[in-house]
């Protein structure tokens, strides 16, 4: 993942920002997709349309394939760990990123599917798009432990989901674009 260039020594960098007051640019929330991968297999250019349309397949068996998650999620601000040494200095130690997300589709080959991810780990790479159309992840994606837990509710109005928790340590939260991704029909879902 490509990092913002940080000064050297006790002197701080004057980044610059974009208001407006009459026409403010905001972004919606609500995370609506997960794309994921094994370790190992980045995008080339995670800019690129082609590049992801000749990835995303939910059923092949080729490695650098990516695996879409369907969900509503969200990801709350990180904690961190901050330090006070000598001289009253604070030292900021990296920030853990938690994405919670819930999956509502529970068929017989997703159910069986998140099975097979609670046999390792759970590390992969990770790429966040939400409904607004902002990819999150960078060409290396972000390298995460998902976690898979099914949820069977009480209610018989109240359907069975699947409670995912993606979380990785890092100094940076995670770079962002405006997603290349289109579904089959070329709309951007």
């Amino acid at each position: 993942m490509s990092l913002p260039i940080c000064p050297s020594g006790c002197t701080s960098n004057l980044p610059e920002f974009d208001f407006n007051l009459c026409n403010p640019t905001l972004n919606a929330g609500q995370i609506a997709k997960i794309f994921f991968t094994t370790v190992g297999n980045p995008m080339i250019d995670w800019s690129s349309a082609a590049e992801w349309a000749s990835r995303i397949d939910n059923n092949s068996t080729g490695a650098s394939s990516i695996r879409t998650l369907i969900g509503i999620g969200d990801m709350p601000a990180p904690t961190t760990t901050d330090k006070e040494i000598s001289l009253g200095r604070k030292v900021f130690g990296k920030r853990s990123f938690v994405v919670n997300f819930r999956v509502d589709e529970s068929s017989a080959i997703t159910h069986d599917a998140f099975r097979q991810m609670q046999c390792t780990n759970g590390n992969y790479l990770v790429w966040l798009e939400t409904r607004d159309h902002l990819l999150w992840g960078d060409n290396a994606g972000i390298e995460a432990a998902i976690k898979v837990d099914q949820v069977i509710p009480e209610a018989y109005s109240d359907y069975v989901t699947y409670q995912i928790t993606i979380t990785w340590d890092a100094q940076f939260m995670p770079k962002r674009e405006t997603s290349p991704i289109t579904d089959t029909t070329g709309d951007q879902f």
